[in-house]
């Protein structure tokens, strides 16, 4: 077994004592290589218990076959390759602040600006950002305060210390914590950056003024009436419920999101939405490999959702792949069409339109992915 390509195979899905013993290893192979037990656990900052608990969620046996196995590595000595520095305080990038990024030598605000925008953020202190990439990382009290929040980010920014608390069900004194957690001052600041971030978002929802009708050629103009009534009709297929019904899956995922995609056309598509999660603060993982699609499924629990996306009417093993995840207790939500083979095994579907064309059933994918981004 190849320990470092199974750690990052299955990275995102330890617990956040196991992630120190990850963190470890992966940036010291040389020193993990040859290290004892006690000498691991003491490096990573945690118990030999936790050590050997990570040794059997790789796939070891137990302790001394983990350890076996590490000391089989092949480590590659490197002393003349630059090493990129890490953000201060070794914080992962999805993590940081906007404090400690700007720390960093040659990072300008114009710079924090410009990296902000390219994550899908006004700026990179967005609130709203920060309690998304942090959530999983908080205390189970600070989480209730962080979900209380994303559930209404309106109520939160008005709301007294104790009517937020009352919400989350937790004390004042968790509130104040969580703040400052945020790195806010205290209550009043936390109150004001996510005024802030509810003014931002609300820009988007202001009522456009209406645009003139359409000009050019009449084919220019049948063109687009035509794509105007196909994305008319895809958009009374789809039933609210079933969105609210995905977004619940994907956001009870705790350890990630797993996209399936066989088809060549779908790979985008996975891609994108694989990337807007991950700006969102969701860990996921997109697969089109039929055998990196089995390998990943067998490792499937109760605590990972599916997506799966399929513009054809045969899905060819995705039907198989959610059977599999629905045995091992995942939600499915399969964006496809009404009548096919996967849609059969979803337990939220996001019906696209049967007998359309190929740019047609494109533009219902897209509408499928972004109202599903948009309920989270």
């Amino acid at each position: 077994m190849d320990i470092v390509y199974q750690i990052q195979f299955l990275q995102g899905q330890f617990s956040r004592q196991e992630n120190k013993v990850v963190k470890v290893i992966l940036e010291n192979p040389a020193f993990a290589s040859i290290a004892t037990l006690e000498q691991l656990a003491s490096r990573a900052g945690v118990s030999t218990d936790t050590v050997a608990h990570f040794a059997t969620s790789l796939g070891c046996q137990d302790i001394n076959d983990f350890m076996t196995h590490m000391r089989a590595q092949k480590v590659t000595h490197i002393t003349d390759a630059p090493v990129s520095k890490p953000v201060l305080g070794g914080t992962d990038i999805a993590f940081a602040s906007a404090a400690s990024i700007g720390k960093m030598p040659g990072v300008s605000q114009e710079i924090l600006r410009r990296f902000a925008k390219s994550i899908g953020y006004e700026d990179i202190g967005d609130i709203i950002y920060q309690i998304r990439a942090q959530q999983n990382q908080l205390s189970q009290q600070e989480s209730k305060v962080a979900q209380a929040i994303l559930d209404d980010v309106a109520f939160a920014s008005s709301a007294t210390i104790e009517q937020l608390a009352s919400q989350a069900g937790v004390s004042p004194a968790t509130i104040t914590r969580f703040a400052k957690s945020m790195g806010c001052d205290d209550i009043r600041d936390l109150r004001m950056k996510l005024a802030q971030a509810s003014a931002v978002g609300s820009r988007y929802m202001a009522q456009q003024p209406e645009k003139s009708a359409s000009k050019g050629s009449a084919d220019w103009i049948g063109k687009i009436g035509e794509r105007e009534h196909s994305v008319h009709q895809q958009l009374q297929q789809f039933d609210e419920q079933a969105f609210i019904r995905a977004a619940s899956l994907i956001s009870s995922a705790a350890k990630g999101v797993y996209i399936f995609s066989t088809e060549s056309r779908c790979t985008l598509f996975a891609s994108e939405l694989q990337n807007s999660l991950l700006r969102a603060g969701y860990p996921a993982y997109a697969f089109n490999d039929p055998e990196l699609m089995r390998i990943s499924a067998s490792g499937l629990t109760s605590q990972h959702a599916v997506l799966a996306l399929s513009l054809s009417d045969e899905n060819g093993l995705l039907p198989e792949i959610a059977e599999h995840a629905l045995n091992c207790g995942a939600g499915v939500v399969a964006i496809a069409l009404a009548d096919s083979p996967l849609a059969a095994q979803a337990t939220s579907l996001l019906s696209l339109q049967t007998g359309q064309t190929h740019t047609f059933s494109s533009q219902g994918m897209l509408l499928a992915i972004d109202l599903l981004l948009a309920q989270l």
